[in-house]
């Protein structure tokens, strides 16, 4: 696998640190002929520091880095870019008038997997999600509803779960928002884990005594909501 080294202008290089990448986030650049200094442009004409991306697979197959690994990416919101690695594909691939492509070549889906699979041999990824997953993009399903998502995460040997399990997951989360005193939205954002990772602290930290407390409490919760 080759990847192409392009020299960016950027209007500011004091990039916050990518500490440990977790996750590989895709998406898909709403446009069906572009250039990685395309991206580059389009996001410095946004304010940004330059091109949000730390790849860009063009329909060809071939690869061109963007930010550094070891630079925060931007094509999240805030936080939610913190230990992540984005991949951006050349093209549009959801309804988008005259721009609609509703076929992603077999090209780039290869490049997609290797480009995965060389991420993944240097850091522990848990996740690879859509930028269409995260909060701050609930009114997307970008890298868009034509990208063959489902068959994507198949080949990568990672089980799709069903809707139930999916509501059944949605309830959980409410149920526990509703008993920790958060906002009731169904959605483990940073609230709801922070709470859920205090929990567990304090299982692993009180004396013996409390401890025993938290976690008969904690399986009462549990126990309540199946």
């Amino acid at each position: 696998m080759t990847i192409i080294e392009e020299k960016y202008n950027w209007a500011r290089t004091n990039f916050a640190p990518n500490e440990k990448p977790d996750t590989i986030v895709i998406h898909h650049a709403l446009a069906p002929s572009c250039t990685a200094q395309d991206i580059h442009r389009w996001h410095l004409e946004r304010g940004w520091m330059g091109i949000a991306y730390h790849y860009f697979i063009r329909k060809s197959g071939v690869i061109y880095r963007g930010r550094q690994e070891h630079h925060r990416g931007g094509s999240l919101l805030g936080d939610e870019n913190i230990n992540v690695i984005s991949i951006c594909l050349e093209g549009c691939y959801t309804d988008y008038g005259a721009l609609t492509e509703k076929v992603a070549p077999e090209t780039q889906i290869i490049a997609l997997h290797e480009l995965c699979d060389d991420i993944s041999s240097r850091y522990k990824i848990v996740a690879i999600k859509r930028h269409g997953d995260y909060p701050s993009a609930v009114d997307k399903d970008c890298p868009g509803k034509y990208f063959p998502w489902d068959r994507f995460i198949s080949e990568r040997g990672i089980g799709m779960v069903s809707e139930a399990w999916k509501d059944k997951a949605v309830e959980f989360v409410r149920k526990f928002q509703r008993e920790t005193g958060l906002a009731e939205d169904g959605k483990a954002g940073n609230d709801t884990n922070a709470k859920l990772d205090e929990i567990l602290k304090k299982l692993k930290e009180q004396p013996k005594s409390d401890a025993q407390a938290i976690k008969k409490a904690w399986n009462d919760f549990l126990n309540a909501i199946k």
